[in-house]
């Protein structure tokens, strides 16, 4: 390993360690306290929220060592060299990057009393909604190109 990647080394090696440390904090979302609330009581009854919990991330990483051409062999190539690098460097390099996301809704109410236990769905109607009115303009545009196709 030459001494540009000795370098370089531990600042790769501690953004690898900080990237998976962040990962962890993403994919702690689906722990089961993150699926079911916890219980609330009022009298006789229980009740436990379910959720739907989503969570994706990615990380990616880069490294590049070696040589840097020197400066004449680039001058006679026709390139031009700034003046921070008119030195011959050691060559270099690094990188890492990444991120992701997590998503939870709730998705259905379980209530416990006297009578049993009774599991009700949360409708989200702006959702429902939104897919109508997708579908509705997608089957719009489809009759509309075929009369399109029919004339032409």
């Amino acid at each position: 390993m030459n001494d540009t990647a000795e370098h370089i080394t531990p600042y790769v090696e501690k953004s690898f360690e900080e990237g998976v440390r962040i990962m962890e904090k993403i994919l702690s979302a689906s722990r089961p306290g993150a699926v079911y609330s916890e219980p609330v009581t009022a009298g006789d009854y229980t009740v436990i929220t379910a959720s739907e919990v989503t969570a994706a991330g990615g990380f990616g990483s880069g490294a590049g060592f070696g040589q840097a051409p020197a400066p004449a062999a680039r001058q006679q190539r026709g390139e031009e060299i700034p003046a921070s690098r008119e030195e011959p460097g050691g060559g270099g390099g690094g990188g890492m990057g990444g991120g992701g996301t997590s998503l939870g809704r709730p998705v259905a109410v379980i209530t416990i009393g006297p009578h049993g236990v009774a599991i009700k769905p949360v409708v989200d109607v702006t959702k429902i909604v939104i897919a109508f009115v997708t579908a509705w303009g997608a089957m719009a545009l489809t009759l509309a190109r075929m009369r399109r196709a029919r004339r032409g």
